[in-house]
């Protein structure tokens, strides 16, 4: 007699980084173990591969629908123009987006409030006498990030403080080489806000290098609660989200999605500010 079980459902996830940012990073790491753990008992997996950029993930999303491979996808790091919402429609397959714009996308979204996150790190920065704060951003073309700089560069006008932008990749290298920047290239200024702990760690190791005491000099805030954030020296003050909770949110939606479910937008809480040992009061020099 056939088995006529049903089969597992497949999720897949595409994560398209640069050649030196290997593996998974701790964000995105705590998120697929949230997705996974939500899919556990629900007869449904996580697939996931990792290639260089958005044209390598619509041919790994074309090979796995050709072959069956997936049931669903999971799409991350939004960017303008992006052509994998088109795809995504063309090849008639359950899909959710995490951190899309509210209705603006075809798909299903999971949002997050990035500009909130960026407001609060000003505003707590400020609050503490800070009137020179930089930020080293992910890739600009990724539209969180660009939501990030909009909302930082606003806030900074608005509490009458210095701000300015250095674009990264979201690599510990890139966060050196910001923060070098930053350290030696003119007026220093008293606080950094990276946009994930990976730069964070990097900014910290380079100014140790540059004799830059963190945070009697330069106060350091890190995007996402994860443990590299935790156990760094001192331990980094974040933007805090749920991360683990997203995921979950996550495999939520996809698994709906899989089900037939209506396009929708998925809500997380509002992001929020920890303050740590990386954090302290400015220091006023008078000439």
């Amino acid at each position: 007699m056939q088995d006529t079980k049903p089969r597992d459902r497949i999720a897949g996830l595409v994560l398209a980084r640069p050649d030196r940012v290997l593996g998974m990073e701790p964000f995105m790491a705590d998120v697929v173990q949230g997705i996974e753990e939500y899919f556990a008992g629900r007869r449904c997996s996580l697939l996931i591969e990792f290639t260089a950029d958005v044209a390598g993930e619509i041919e790994i999303w074309r090979r796995w629908v050709a072959h069956e491979y997936v049931d669903g996808i999971v799409m991350v790091d939004l960017r303008s123009d992006d052509p994998r919402l088109d795809e995504l429609v063309r090849l008639r397959t359950p899909g959710v987006l995490l951190g899309g714009p509210e209705l603006q996308a075809p798909i299903t979204n999971v949002l997050v409030d990035n500009a909130e996150g960026a407001r609060a790190a000003v505003r707590a920065l400020a609050d503490l006498g800070h009137r020179e704060i930089a930020r080293v951003s992910g890739p600009r073309d990724m539209v969180h990030c660009q939501a990030r700089d909009e909302a930082f560069i606003a806030t900074c006008a608005e509490r009458d403080v210095q701000g300015q932008v250095i674009e990264g990749d979201y690599s510990e290298e890139s966060g050196r080489e910001a923060t070098r920047q930053l350290l030696t290239g003119g007026p220093m200024p008293s606080a950094v806000v990276y946009d994930n702990d990976l730069m964070a760690i990097g900014g910290l190791s380079v100014a140790k290098e540059l004799g830059v005491a963190v945070p009697e000099e330069l106060s350091i805030i890190a995007w996402d609660d994860t443990a590299v954030a935790r156990l760094a020296h001192p331990p980094l003050s974040v933007v805090t989200v749920d991360v683990h909770g997203l995921g979950a949110i996550v495999g939520e939606a996809i698994l709906a999605a899989m089900d037939g479910a209506d396009v929708t937008t998925y809500h997380v809480p509002k992001p929020t500010i920890r303050l740590t040992q990386s954090v302290s009061r400015a220091v006023i020099t008078h000439s």
